[in-house]
């Protein structure tokens, strides 16, 4: 499998927040930058569905289904 490029991004954080994200981390046994790609990418996985179910609720109701 080929390994797939990644980019290196600078990112500054409220202490709160980095707290809160390292323990998140350690609790899923993780690296903090693990965690950070995988909220970030849970983020917008949710906003895809989000979508996909707002213009199914148009097409339905359209039709009257609901």
């Amino acid at each position: 499998m080929p390994e797939i490029e990644q980019v290196k991004f600078v990112l500054r954080l409220p202490p709160s927040l980095h707290k809160k994200i390292k323990r998140r981390a350690r609790q899923n046994n993780t690296s903090m930058n693990k965690e950070i790609t995988n909220i970030l990418d849970d983020s917008f996985r949710a906003s895809t569905v989000d979508k996909m179910l707002a213009d199914l609720i148009v097409r339905l109701e359209k039709k009257k289904v609901i």
